[in-house]
This record gives C-alpha cells, structure tokens and sequence, in this order.
C-alpha cells in the first residue's frame, strides 16, 4: 500500500454575502487534517463537476466535519421500531407500485405483466432514491446526535482522487444489486409482489437467516484480507478514511467491489434463497446497515432486523462497532457488518469506548 500524506486544510470564514451557491462548504475557521486533500468541497456549488455534485449529498453539516467538545453522555438509544417504520415506508411504494398495477391492468392486457427489463429499469431507479434518502436520513443523525471520536477527530470528507470512483462504483452497485436480485430470486413476471405470492409470510426471518449468510461470508473474506499482506492491498483503499461518512461504505478497488456486490451475496443466497421481490428488501436493509456503519452517528443504533434476537448474547452490532474497525485500520477487528455473530465466536471484538451501557 503507498503511504498517503497528510496535509493540512484551512478553512475559511464563510462571507455573509456569498452566494448561495456555497451551500455545504465549511463555514467555520479551522485546521482540519485530512489523509488525502478534498479540495472540492471548498468550491462553490455551481463550479463542481457533476460527480463533485453528486458527492455534495453525502456531505453532513459543517459541525461533524469539525472538532467538538467531548460529550460526557453515553450515546441515545435510537429506537428500533421507528427504524423499522422507516424502512417499512421507503421500501414498500415500489411493491405496491408493481402490485397496484398488476391489480388494475386487466389480465388480458398485453401490459399487465412486467417484463424483466422493464422491472430491472423500475427497481433500479427505486433503489437509487432509497439511497438518496437514506443518505439524508443518515445524515440527519449525524447532525444531530454527533459523531463518535468527534473530540479527537471529526469526519473525513471524501478525497478528490476518489469522487469520480466512489460515484461510478455507487451506480454499478445498484445495478449489478437490482439485476442480481432479479436473476438469483429467479423473477416470475406474473407472480405479483404480495404476501403469499412472490413474498413469503415469514420474509422477516428468511431475510433475517440471510444476512446472517451473508455475515458468515463477509466475515471470513474481510478477516483474510485484513490477516494477509498480498490480500491487504485489495482492501487498503476502504481503509484511506478512519472516520468515513455513508457513500463511504461502498469504496473498494475493483476487486474487492466484485466480492463484495456479486460474490459475498451469491454465497448467501445459495444458502437462504430469497424471492425477487424479497431480495428486493433484504438489498435495502443490507445497504441501511452497510450506511449505518459508516455514518459514525453517535447513537445506540443497531440492525433493525436481528439486532435485539442478538442483543441478550452480545451479538448484536452498532455504529460504534464498525467504525472502530475503521480506526483500527489494517489491525482489525469488528469483522462482522450485519452483527458480532462470528466476531464473538471467534474473539476477534473491539470493545466499544462510548457506547459501553451503563
């Protein structure tokens, strides 16, 4: 891995009489390290390119970008049950959708049933506003509750050698996620999305079971190239920020993007087949956790699905957890991204600093 300098960023006041245009660039008067330069969120809006753009979505507000005081509190509790709701309104208008149209397009009609690619394009185009709002819901959590090591050091933006890449790999993901889950689902264009057709009455404990597939694989992928030193430096560009934000989550080489979006779910799914339509949500809730995990909030925040069947055998995985392992760097730990299944198994658990219950 080539080593990365660390350079020294000051911030300007912002003036009272800029143009709008400067929205999300840092506002107030600091030395801000970073391990690689992000000088393009010291650009105006209107003069970053389109990919400089898109990364502005990520951007929290100035505060998680900055030092802050050390918070004596231990970190909230967030309720899962309002998570879940969440989840519950951002996933379900996409299988309504479909189902409303398989309800009112008569059957002799040459439309009613979807055909592959026009499911493909439609759930392609759901998944990337699932993320549009689940970057602002993460967010919103970061500026409000904080984030943790915020008093050592605050969130790091994303490095201009990387906007181009990190976009280009966030729109290969969600299609190569969209088309997969149509083909391992095995798609069947006249089984509308509804309980008891494409989606199984037990969808919560299939999708549950397949995570934890999905753990098993990542777990042992993500503790060997952590372990070996010709395997490191496929994972080492995941590693260039200790403090990452949620697009974050998805920078990867090539290979490791390639393991991660095809492979890793390949294995599980081999293990816990899920429907199309089931993928569909599961692919959401992994991506939650997936941004979760990198957001850094500072709250007690774990999996909406098998977070509390975890939680009595300390299993269950949070924000603190995986951002640890991002501060632990090649060193490891924190292995597991869906829970601490395997991470407690085999002894391989950071102990959380702040988000220790008391």
């Amino acid at each position: 891995m080539s080593s990365v300098d660390t350079k020294t960023i000051l911030v300007k006041p912002r003036d009272s009489t800029a143009d709008a245009d400067l929205q999300h660039q840092p506002s107030a008067p600091v030395t801000y390290k970073l391990r690689t330069t992000a000088n393009w969120v010291q650009k105006p809006y209107k003069k970053r390119n389109i990919w400089e753009r898109l990364a502005t979505l990520d951007l929290a507000s100035d505060r998680c970008y900055i030092v802050q005081p050390q918070n004596p509190n231990p970190p909230p509790k967030l309720s899962a049950w309002h998570e879940r709701a969440w989840l519950a309104i951002m996933i379900a208008p996409a299988l309504m959708i479909q189902a409303l149209w398989y309800y009112m397009v008569p059957e002799n009609s040459y439309f009613h049933t979807w055909h592959p690619i026009v499911t493909l394009i439609f759930y392609h185009i759901a998944f990337i506003v699932f993320i549009l709002n689940l970057i602002k819901h993460l967010t919103y959590y970061m500026d409000v509750y904080g984030t943790f090591d915020e008093h050592k050091r605050p969130r790091d933006y994303v490095a201009d050698k990387d906007v181009y890449p990190l976009i280009r790999t966030v729109l290969l993901y969600t299609i190569v996620r969209t088309a997969g889950g149509l083909i391992l689902g095995g798609y069947n264009r006249y089984a509308p999305p509804l309980l008891g057709h494409s989606i199984s009455w037990a969808f919560p404990i299939k999708i549950g079971l397949w995570l934890i597939a999905l753990d098993f694989f990542f777990y042992f992928y993500h503790r060997a190239v952590h372990t070996f030193p010709f395997l490191w430096k496929y994972h080492s560009k995941h590693h260039s920020t200790k403090h990452p934000t949620p697009l974050q989550s998805i920078l990867a080489g090539d290979i490791q993007e390639v393991i991660e979006i095809a492979l890793i779910p390949l294995g599980a799914s081999l293990v816990m087949p899920l429907s199309a339509h089931e993928f569909w949500i599961a692919q959401c809730i992994l991506v939650y956790v997936e941004g979760m995990g990198h957001s850094g909030a500072r709250v007690y925040w774990t999996h909406p699905i098998i977070g509390e069947v975890l939680r009595p055998f300390k299993m269950e995985i949070t924000i603190e957890d995986h951002d640890l392992h991002h501060r632990l760097g090649k060193s490891g730990r924190n292995y597991g991204k869906q829970s601490r299944i395997f991470d407690r198994i085999f002894n391989t658990i950071s102990e959380r600093i702040e988000g220790i219950e008391k």
